[in-house]
């Protein structure tokens, strides 16, 4: 087979910058550095916390939009394809070894303790986290069954199991909300209340922080799946 029957070169694969990435990095820097001010007692902790908050949620959106102009010929969706695996595998290793580190710190500070939870912190129930768990665990499963259908040509069918996915993670969230509100007000127990008040608002944090950007991109799937974007063949952004 000859090279001209393989278009590859540069020029038929022009680069498409953005200075959303950049934007988003600076957002999502910005919520961590905000949370450890913020419970060292800065007084600018609390709004950089909030500005990261909004920074990558502005990014989120921007770049979506981007995402959704850009015009791409089927050997770019090919060529491209490949990059946003490795992108993806990277964004998974990144995100295992944060969790990593959080559960590190959780386990040290355990055997560093001669009783945890230390005296004096509240008690955790466990019966609304657990259904809320069962909830988050229930919307992988259905957002694989809209994945299937979406294999089978089921657009339809497929938007309605995407919103049941984003109904599920928002009840997840509302729980959360719930749960903090509750042993903030009722037991005075928040993200300075020591090494176990750090921990525990640190890690239900950034896995609600995740959830949170997780119903932003199935929200964009859906709007996506309504315009028509995504076949059986065509769907990287969907997985």
């Amino acid at each position: 087979m000859s090279n001209a029957s393989l278009p590859h070169s540069s020029e038929e694969h022009p680069t498409h910058n953005s200075h959303w990435p950049i934007v988003l990095a600076v957002g999502i820097g910005c919520i961590p550095s905000g949370f450890v001010l913020y419970v060292w007692g800065n007084k600018f902790g609390l709004g950089i916390l909030i500005f990261g908050a909004v920074v990558t949620i502005g990014a989120l959106a921007g770049w979506a939009q981007a995402l959704l102009r850009e015009k791409l010929s089927q050997l770019d969706l090919v060529e491209k394809d490949k990059w946003l695996r490795n992108g993806m595998k990277l964004f998974l290793v990144s995100e295992a070894a944060i969790f990593g580190a959080l559960f590190a710190h959780h386990y040290y500070a355990k055997t560093h303790f001669p009783v945890w939870p230390p005296e004096g912190a509240p008690h955790l129930e466990t019966r609304l986290p657990a259904i809320a768990t069962l909830l988050l665990l229930s919307s992988s499963l259905t957002i694989q069954y809209a994945h299937s259908l979406l294999l089978k040509g089921k657009r339809i069918l497929c938007r309605r199991i995407v919103l049941l996915t984003i109904f599920l993670g928002a009840i997840f969230l509302w729980i959360q909300g719930n749960e903090w509100g509750y042993l903030q007000a009722y037991d005075q127990f928040t993200v300075k209340s020591g090494t176990f008040g750090t921990t525990f608002f640190m890690m239900t944090g950034f896995h609600g922080m995740h959830v949170s950007i997780g119903l932003i991109l199935l929200s964009i799937v859906y709007v996506r799946l309504r315009l028509g974007h995504f076949q059986e063949k065509r769907h990287f952004a969907f997985v």
